[in-house]
């Protein structure tokens, strides 16, 4: 399909229903300027993707016209002038990245380091506390009666 063809398809089926740009847009609540973008083939001011054919769509309903016919007229036109977009590399073993990874590594290290450190300032905090503690007992010296028998 050349250039201008869905555009002059869809605007010659608007004005053959005599329909004007206003009613569309009250009844589709599509934009004037998405309307008129749609009938120039002006894709760059269209917001693109889903929202594109979502009009192209509701258009269809309003005029009476078979969408998906129309749905595939657009995909022309539009597949022509503008190319797809490019696709995001994903591995296909489904492993994560290796950053991803390295960050769980980095990660498991820093947290074991903590703990270890945690548990030997503790253990020189408690243990120095127990041998300055002063001894609590004291000695009494017992003196013996002196009327007691020695065995």
């Amino acid at each position: 399909m050349a250039k201008g063809n869905f555009g002059e398809r869809l605007k010659r089926e608007r004005e053959l229903r005599e329909v004007t740009m206003e009613e569309i847009t009250s009844a589709t609540r599509i934009g004037p300027r998405f309307l008129e973008a749609l009938e120039n083939e002006d894709w760059e001011k269209l917001p693109g993707g889903v929202f594109n054919r979502g009009f192209v769509r509701a258009i269809a309903r309003y005029l009476g016209l078979n969408e998906e016919a129309l749905l595939g007229e657009y995909d022309v036109a539009y597949g022509t002038q503008v190319r797809p977009p490019q696709e995001h590399f994903e591995p296909e073993d489904g492993l994560p990245p290796r950053w991803k990874l390295q960050l769980v590594i980095t990660g498991a290290l820093v947290l074991l380091v903590v703990i270890v450190l945690g548990a030997v300032i503790a253990w020189k905090h408690f243990a120095g506390h127990r041998n300055a503690k002063p001894a609590a007992v004291s000695f009494v010296t017992l003196q013996e009666p002196a009327n007691t028998p020695r065995i």
